[in-house]
């Protein structure tokens, strides 16, 4: 399997799709793996119903990963260990990883033929294309038989989560990160950043006070100190945000109007694009070195779908 990987002793398997392992030998503290791909029903309270199916992905993968076994950790990208350790983290500091058992089986590919999580995909395809056609493939097995979560009302007794409705919007998240994804490939050197993945970046950019294009999710946003607005986004460990000044112009309106009925969707109900790219100048705020990079944003234009510039370099489009 491509990608960045090593073996790491288990701890304990915490539900469907996350896991504890000692990342190295010696370890008193293990790391919590969010499994990518996956996205199994919860056994315990939060935003989401506990369910039967959560009890069973959970009991399913405690059968197949057990404490002190050898698993194999793949990060999804070509870095050093310690520098994709330290990349590849999600909103809650967990580490963000594909996981192979001990036996070779793709532990993803198994969950998602069984029916006990859909193929995941609200923050991208698998990273690696044979993976994203074993899933799929898997995907549409289970939902062939109707296995686990494809038949709600035999295995959770209602239906809780509609995962066709909810498949859809995923999958145009992630056809929007892999349009993402190829301009990259194609053309590594432009100025188009993600606020994830390259954020150390970003916030040298803003300490410069430079201009550049993000790639960013708009997500919740809030009124800050006099009438501004900030679209926060990234993760806790990797906060990123787009200031509009001036909240109550005509133009901060225009901008709060794009974003709010093209681009932020108002929870699973109203799914929208999610994404943009933002093109502005940026800064830190505070202006000091525990602030937060923020591109600021004055104009509806510096918000667009695609960003041609770097389409146009990327061979993807002509000018």
């Amino acid at each position: 399997m491509p990608g960045t990987s090593f073996t790491a002793k288990v701890d304990r398997v915490v539900d469907g799709d996350t896991v504890r392992v000692f990342l190295n030998d010696g370890d008193d503290k293990s790391e919590s793996l969010r499994i990518l791909s996956l996205d199994t029903e919860e056994v315990n309270a939060g935003t989401k119903p506990v369910t039967p199916l959560g009890h069973a992905a959970s009991d399913r993968a405690k059968e197949l990963i057990t404490p002190g076994d050898t698993v194999t950790v793949i990060l999804p990208g070509n870095e050093d260990r310690d520098d994709a350790i330290a990349k590849y983290r999600g909103n809650f500091g967990r580490l963000l990883c594909y996981l192979q058992l001990e036996d070779g089986t793709d532990f993803q590919e198994l969950m998602i033929r069984e029916g006990l999580s859909p193929y995941f995909q609200k923050y991208g395809y698998a990273q690696f294309s044979t993976l994203h056609t074993r899933y799929a493939a898997a995907e549409r097995a289970a939902q062939a038989h109707k296995l686990g979560i494809w038949d709600q009302i035999a295995n959770n007794g209602s239906v809780l989560r509609d995962y066709a409705a909810l498949g859809t919007w995923w999958d145009l998240r992630a056809r929007i990160i892999e349009g993402y994804r190829e301009i990259k490939r194609r053309a590594p050197e432009v100025n188009l950043f993600n606020t994830r993945l390259d954020y150390d970046r970003l916030v040298e950019i803003a300490k410069a006070r430079g201009e550049t294009t993000v790639f960013m999710e708009l997500r919740d946003f809030s009124p800050v100190s006099g009438d501004h607005v900030v679209f926060r986004t990234g993760s806790l460990a990797q906060p990123y945000q787009l200031f509009i000044p001036n909240g109550n112009s005509d133009q901060a309106q225009d901008i709060m109007n794009l974003i709010l009925t093209r681009y932020r969707p108002d929870g699973e109900g109203t799914p929208r694009r999610s994404y943009a790219y933002v093109t502005g100048p940026t800064k830190m705020f505070p202006d000091n070195d525990t602030g937060r990079p923020e591109i600021v944003v004055t104009d509806p234009d510096q918000i667009t779908d695609w960003p041609a510039s770097a389409l146009e370099r990327s061979g993807l489009i002509t000018a």
